[in-house]
């Protein structure tokens, strides 16, 4: 049996003044990395966490230019993995450590902490946390804008594409099958979820294992702050690293344009509970990686330029998932039954059920999810929230207010839906405050924004319905 790590006598919150990497450990035999971390300064005892990952045995020989481009990704990885940590005293300083970084990875690994800690400052009441001051070495110069691709990297190679159960994984992950560019898919700790998913696809899973230090979940447990992390800035450098230990192509995202819309604005910033699947934080890293590597197309969102109703309508374009689709963060925690796949009382899973209905009948929404929330009368509060009646957008994972009144006007004309509770009360709240912005459905379906993904890669999403209605959103 582990014994628990023993912390020092503390006195919370805590007030140490500096939040420090330190060690930087990678074993190339084994594929364990150690990322430590320290809070110093203060009136109470430094406080050292040590992160280990392991990664399976790469399939390409992990040397030379291949060696070096992954040990840049877990440096990079080391300062932005350290949010987990820093969270718990937030304080006012960041030292970076040994690691020497380009101005391009200076500003993600800066805008990480600041922008992707925004709601966890909010929620803590800790505005100092949007003026975090970094320290590091002297910035390395930046390859030349015409330097031509590693030798190590092909755009060609099969793609890593990250899956988180949702549909919107799921599309791209389809996408990529039918394309035939034989995608492997990609995890951080797997679930029965993932798998799940990942075997109705037929494709190959790489896994990462990431091991919090336990000293965190007990500093937790005695009251240090917490609160929401950008995980996905980890999970997306984790998946990168990944890629290029195993000689594969680029890691295909499937963060969408909804992602990039805030949930309100605090201290004059807006704070985002997604920024890290946003549109800016996809350009800045996407400017890190090729200021350390050289190499351009490693990293994108396939779905950048749609939104989260344009997702859902490429989903039902098959049912080979419908046993499988999960998004309810609720189904991911360890004592769930693997049998059960939404708590249905979620705002991910109001949000989705919403978001698939005008796409699909009835009968095919309740056998997804079990329930039909929307001739469930509990489930208008929540509802309301999503729609942006008397409170911001809920800090999920969710589409953009005028999205979800764009998808309840819709369902009210269309015969299955139309008699259901939920939406008859809805659409009344919507006429009720025609200040709030909305848009028609015609609109959701035909507005894009700007991609920053290959066009050959982005072509693929016409595969889902054999027309180019992926991208100009006709029905």
């Amino acid at each position: 049996m582990t014994r628990e790590p023993q912390l020092p006598e503390l006195r919370l919150p805590l007030d140490h003044t500096v939040f420090r990497c330190t060690e930087f450990r990678v074993e190339d035999s084994s594929g364990e990395v150690a990322l430590g971390y320290q809070l110093s300064g203060g009136s109470g005892p430094a406080i050292d966490f040590t992160e280990v990952l392991r990664f399976p045995a790469g399939s390409a020989e992990l040397s030379g230019e291949r060696r070096e481009a992954f040990l840049a990704i877990l440096r990079l990885l080391h300062a932005v993995a350290g949010v987990s940590y820093f969270k718990a005293a937030a304080p006012p300083t960041v030292e970076l450590g040994v690691h020497l970084f380009t101005a391009a990875e200076l500003d993600y690994v800066s805008a990480v902490y600041r922008h992707g800690l925004r709601e966890f400052a909010y929620r803590n009441d800790l505005p100092a946390v949007l003026e975090t001051r970094f320290t590091a070495g002297a910035a390395e110069p930046a390859p030349a804008a015409d330097a031509p691709d590693a030798s190590w990297f092909s755009i060609d190679a099969p793609p890593l594409v990250p899956c988180g159960g949702g549909k919107d994984s799921i599309v791209s992950t389809e996408a990529m099958i039918r394309a035939g560019r034989n995608p492997v898919a990609f995890a951080v700790n797997p679930n029965h979820i993932i798998t799940g998913v990942v075997e109705a696809a037929g494709l190959e899973l790489i896994s990462v294992t990431r091991t919090l230090d336990r000293r965190l979940f007990q500093l937790n447990r005695q009251g240090a702050y917490n609160g929401h992390v950008p995980v996905t800035a980890v999970n997306s450098l984790l998946a990168v690293a990944t890629s290029i230990r195993h000689g594969l192509g680029p890691v295909v995202m499937s963060n969408e344009s909804s992602a990039s819309s805030p949930n309100l604005y605090w201290q004059g910033e807006p704070v985002n509970h997604q920024w890290s699947k946003g549109a800016a934080a996809e350009q800045a890293l996407q400017a890190a990686l090729h200021s350390r590597l050289g190499v351009t197309g490693l990293y994108f969102s396939l779905l950048r330029h749609l939104n989260e109703l344009q997702i859902a309508r490429l989903f039902t374009a098959t049912t080979a998932y419908d046993g499988v689709l999960t998004s309810c963060n609720n189904a991911y925690t360890i004592d769930r039954p693997a049998t059960e796949r939404w708590c249905g009382h979620c705002p991910k899973c109001r949000f989705v059920f919403l978001a698939l209905a005008p796409f699909a009948e009835v009968d095919r929404l309740v056998a997804i999810f079990g329930a039909d929330l929307l001739r469930d009368e509990s489930q208008l509060p929540g509802y309301r929230e999503l729609l942006g009646i008397g409170s911001f957008k809920p800090f999920e994972c969710v589409g953009e207010i005028p999205e979800s009144r764009a998808a309840v006007v819709r369902l009210g004309e269309l015969a299955g839906w139309r008699d259901a509770v939920v939406v008859g009360e809805l659409l009344a709240d919507v006429a009720a405050s025609p200040a709030t912005p909305s848009l028609t459905w015609s609109q959701v379906l035909d507005r894009h924004a700007a991609s920053y993904a290959p066009d050959s890669f982005v072509r693929s999403l016409d595969l889902l319905t054999g027309s180019a209605a992926a991208r100009s959103g006709q029905p």
